[in-house]
């Protein structure tokens, strides 16, 4: 079971605590259950997360050259959605081609794995980066006691189709592992047509604590 939030939101640093931790989740009605299981080690916190992206190249020109940066070296976004796999595989299988082009080039190398990276790689981190600005956004919001920021409608009708639709379950998991971008398997008709379905429901909020009922279950 993992607990995600804002790293400004102290209340939640004490989740650390594994009594406050099973306390708050019992407070889920679909999670609760699972904290009944024995847990090994316990509760472990990872902070400090930082989505980051790098270039060695700068207006078409390498800064560097016999140095390359590949997966969570060169691209690391928010650890939660499990994508770092799979974009470090899908950016090896690009420096694995471009070597077979240019083993003896070292500033044609850089120049075309930056390229490629740029074309067949990056916009998988976008899409996350985009993700993680908005939730960051609505954990801010709730924190403050402001209305979210509204959501991505084609997001949340896709989300909520995949639920009903194993067609579009398929698609969204194609999103997921990283094996298609979202605007691909959109403009998919079948996709297109059931998510438009969708686009006009608001939908329901998972069962839970609000705020200020999460504050009194870390409080105890």
């Amino acid at each position: 079971m993992t607990v995600f939030g804002g790293s400004r939101d102290v209340p939640l640093k004490e989740l650390r605590h594994p009594e406050c931790f099973d306390r708050v989740l019992r407070g889920f009605p679909r999670e609760g259950h699972w904290v009944d299981a024995e847990a090994e080690p316990g509760v472990s916190a990872m902070a400090g997360v930082l989505d980051r992206i790098r270039s060695l190249v700068v207006d078409g020109s390498p800064v560097v050259t016999g140095f390359t940066a590949v997966g969570d070296a060169w691209a690391c976004t928010n650890p939660s959605a499990g994508r770092g796999i799979s974009i470090g595989l899908m950016h090896a299988r690009v420096l694995r081609d471009v070597l077979r082009r240019h083993p003896d080039d070292p500033a044609a190398f850089a120049t075309a794995f930056q390229g490629l990276t740029d074309d067949q790689v990056a916009p998988y981190v976008h899409d996350q980066l985009r993700t993680d600005r908005r939730r960051v956004a609505e954990m801010d919001a709730l924190r403050s006691g402001e209305p979210a920021p509204p959501a991505d409608p084609d997001v949340t009708a896709f989300a909520a189709a995949a639920m009903e639709d194993p067609e579009v379950f398929r698609a969204f998991l194609e999103v997921v592992l990283c094996l298609a971008l979202p605007a691909e398997v959109l403009s998919r008709p079948r996709i297109a047509h059931a998510v438009a379905r969708r686009a006009s429901e608001v939908p329901a909020s998972p069962p839970g604590p609000d705020r200020r009922e999460l504050l009194a279950l870390i409080a105890g």
